[in-house]
C-alpha cells in the first residue's frame, strides 16, 4: 500500500522476471514506492504482481534499439509522469535511455555481469556509458570496480546485492533431495557429493573439478548440474579412475533442489562472475562452497569461515580445499551454518528492497525529476 503520495513513481522493466526481481518489486510496493512493472507477455509472474497490488503492463522488446516500443515507453513516461525508469536487463536499459531523451525522468540501470564494457566499444554508449544514465546498481563490488575501470563515472555506481529469502528454500528438503539424487544417479549413501551448477563453458572451471576428482578419495562423487558446453568435460569424465563417480544431470529446472543435496558446492570460475546465484542457493541451504577469486565470489565466501577461496586456475589449491572438507563432516556443517547466516544477514531480500528504495528516494529528494504534478 502506498504510504505517501509524494513517493517516487517508478517504471521498472524486468523482462521475464526472476524470483529475486519479482520479490524485490513486491517489496518496494510494500515500502511505499509507487512502482509499476513492465514484464514480457510470456512472464509467469504477471498475475502474482497484480495480486500484490503492483500495476503491471507488458513490454516485449525485440532488440536494444526497438523504436516502436521505445516510443511506447516514452508515452508512458510522459503521460503517467514517471520520475524514474529502472531497467533490469540490457534491452530494457537501452530502450529506457532512448525513450527518455529530453524528458525529466531519471534512468537507473542494473548490471549483474563483469566484462563486455569498454570506452572503445561504440555499442556501450547506448547502454552503460550513455550520459543519460543517472545511476547503475551493481550486483557486486567486483562489477562496480569493472565498470569504473572501463569509463563509467564512479559517482553513478552503487552496489546492492541481489538478495534472497531463506523462506524460498524451506520447501526444498535437502535430505529428501539427496535420497532422490542417490537413487537417480546410483550414488552410494555413504558418498561425499561435490557439485557445480552452471552452463559449463570453459570459463566456469568445471574441468578443474574433474581434474581434482582424480586426487580425491574413491568415496567422493561429483554432480555436474547444467549443460556441459565445454567439450573436454566428457573426455575428462571418461577417465577410468573417476568415470563411475562423475554424474552429468544436463539442464534441470530443479537445479536449486539438486544443489541442496550436495555436501560441497563449487565455483572454480576463471572470471566474469557478478554474484553467482548457484553459490547463494547452496549457502541458503547450508552447503559450504569452494570458489575462486573470480569476480564477486570472494564477496560471498569468507575463506575458512563459510567455505574456501582459492586462486583462479589453482588446481592444487582446489584439491587441498576440497580434501579439507571431504575429510571433516563437522567442518562442512560449521561452514554450512555460517554460510546460511551470511545469506540471512547480508544477502537478503529485505536489504535489497530497503537499499533500492533509498536510491529512489534520494533521487526524488534531489529534485532530479521535474515533472509538474
Amino acid at each position: 500500500m502506498i504510504r505517501d503520495s509524494h513517493q517516487p513513481k517508478v517504471l521498472i522493466a524486468a523482462g521475464d522476471g526472476h524470483i529475486t526481481e519479482i520479490e524485490m518489486i513486491k517489496g518496494l510496493r510494500r515500502e511505499g514506492i509507487n512502482i509499476h512493472a513492465a514484464l514480457e507477455s510470456t512472464s509467469p509472474h504477471l498475475e502474482d504482481l497484480e495480486a500484490s497490488g503492483v500495476p503491471v503492463r507488458t513490454l516485449d522488446l525485440r532488440s536494444n534499439i526497438d523504436l516502436r516500443n521505445a516510443r511506447q515507453i516514452r508515452r508512458w513516461i510522459k503521460q503517467e509522469h514517471f520520475d524514474i525508469a529502472h531497467g533490469l536487463a540490457n534491452r530494457q536499459v537501452a530502450n529506457f535511455i532512448t525513450a527518455s531523451y529530453g524528458l525529466p525522468n531519471n534512468v537507473i540501470a542494473y548490471r549483474g555481469a563483469i566484462g563486455h564494457v569498454s570506452r572503445w566499444d561504440p555499442s556501450c554508449y547506448i547502454k552503460w556509458l550513455n550520459p543519460r544514465i543517472d545511476k547503475i546498481i551493481c550486483v557486486s563490488k567486483a562489477v562496480e570496480r569493472d565498470l569504473a575501470a572501463n569509463g563509467v563515472r564512479s559517482d553513478k555506481l552503487i552496489t546492492i546485492y541481489k538478495g534472497h529469502d531463506l523462506a524460498w528454500y524451506e520447501k526444498l528438503d535437502p535430505h529428501a533431495a539427496r535420497r532422490s539424487v542417490n537413487d537417480e544417479f546410483s550414488i552410494p549413501d555413504s558418498a561425499v557429493l561435490i557439485g557445480i551448477a552452471a552452463n559449463m563453458r570453459p570459463v566456469k572451471g568445471a574441468d578443474l573439478l574433474l581434474m581434482a576428482m582424480l586426487e580425491l578419495p574413491d568415496h567422493v562423487h561429483a554432480l555436474l548440474i547444467g549443460e556441459a558446453r565445454d567439450p573436454q568435460l566428457e573426455t575428462l569424465a571418461a577417465d577410468p579412475r573417476i568415470r563411475d563417480r562423475v554424474h552429468f544431470t544436463g539442464f534441470r529446472k530443479d537445479a536449486p533442489r539438486l544443489i541442496g543435496a550436495l555436501d560441497i558446492n563449487t565455483a572454480p570460475s576463471r572470471g566474469r562472475e557478478g554474484l553467482t546465484k548457484t553459490v547463494i542457493e547452496g549457502m541458503a541451504q547450508q552447503v559450504p562452497a569452494v570458489v575462486s577469486t573470480a569476480g564477486g565470489l570472494p564477496e560471498l565466501v569468507d575463506d575458512g569461515i563459510t567455505g574456501r577461496v582459492i586462486a583462479i586456475d589453482d588446481l592444487n589449491g582446489l584439491i587441498d580445499a576440497l580434501l579439507s572438507l571431504v575429510e571433516c563432516g563437522d567442518l562442512r556443517q560449521r561452514m554450512g551454518l555460517a554460510a546460511k547466516t551470511v545469506i540471512k544477514e547480508k544477502i537478503n531480500i529485505e536489504r535489497t528492497i530497503s537499499s533500492t528504495a533509498e536510491i529512489y528516494r534520494t533521487i526524488e529528494s534531489n529534485g532530479a525529476s521535474k515533472f509538474d504534478r
